[in-house]
């Protein structure tokens, strides 16, 4: 359910891709150092975002340095620096790590994701837990809601995408503090719903092949995955576009003291892409890295 909401490069000024790329080195080195070196494999598009965003919001003047990383380790590259937001965007990304697992593992009895959290998740998010309850409990009812959604059968796309829109909404609420407002709520509330949506398209013929629930699957008669995105085609563009166009309306009341031209182009432009890749593509869209 990750690595959906990214930048559109080629619409992007360099500038500002270099400071995009600068919050996702400097996200993964605050995971390395707050965390493991394990765990930095967890560092996540979605969640780069939120970084970005909660920066721009709050008007935190971050400090950016040129480091090299095991990825690099002859090439130095901006890097944002640890600071205490950074901090508790660190522990979001470890609690999201852990309930992510705990949701595969219900769904598909999931072996792999069974022991990455035993081994490498599990022990960081009890530290999480204990400096962000809220956001905590938060996570943990709402996946449980939509696990049970999911488990009953549910055909309702909306009500199942419901609980992680809410996650998002809630945890920008708690971590943006005063400088929260409804539109930028909002704003993240629909990120979360298009984000579950998109998702459940992506994973539909691999979710048809094992047998496993995707809303988008519930009453209708798979055969291909052209014929599905063809039969679907009018049901798809409504929700996907209904989500776009209400985050871009909630955009406009948003506040932002830094990072504007960066979240402008991933709202305008880079959300806008994904959707496009994803209606036109007939296999999975690959999430890698930037």
């Amino acid at each position: 359910m990750f690595g959906y909401v990214i930048p559109d490069k080629p619409n992007m000024f360099m500038k500002d891709f270099s400071l995009y790329r600068a919050y996702y080195c400097g996200l993964c080195k605050s995971i390395g150092h707050e965390c493991s070196e394990m765990m930095r494999f967890m560092t996540n598009y979605d969640v780069t975002f939120l970084s970005i965003l909660l920066h721009g919001v709050k008007g935190i003047d971050v400090t950016i340095k040129n480091e090299v990383c095991v990825l690099s380790p002859f090439k130095k590259k901006p890097v944002v620096k640890n600071n205490d937001l950074m901090k508790r965007i660190v522990d979001v990304n470890t609690i999201l790590a852990h309930y992510k697992c705990v949701d595969d593992i219900r769904d598909n009895k999931s072996f792999s994701k069974k022991m990455a959290d035993g081994l490498m998740i599990r022990r960081h998010f009890k530290k999480a837990v204990k400096r962000e309850p809220e956001i905590a409990k938060l996570m943990q009812d709402n996946f449980l809601i939509q696990h049970k959604l999911e488990e009953a059968g549910n055909c309702s796309i909306d009500r199942v995408a419901d609980p992680f829109a809410i996650i998002l909404k809630e945890t920008t609420r708690i971590l943006a503090e005063d400088d929260y407002n409804k539109d930028l709520g909002d704003m993240m509330y629909h990120i979360g719903r298009l984000v579950y949506i998109l998702d459940a398209i992506d994973d539909v013929e691999e979710d048809f092949k094992k047998k496993e629930y995707n809303p988008m699957l519930v009453g209708y008669e798979f055969t291909t995955i052209e014929k599905f995105k063809e039969d679907k085609k009018e049901e798809l563009q409504f929700l996907l576009f209904n989500s776009y166009n209400a985050i871009k309306e909630s955009y406009k009341g948003v506040v932002l003291k830094s990072n504007e031209g960066v979240v402008t182009n991933i709202i305008w432009y880079g959300i806008y892409a994904r959707i496009e890749e994803i209606l036109g593509r007939t296999c999975k869209c690959k999430k890698t890295r930037i």
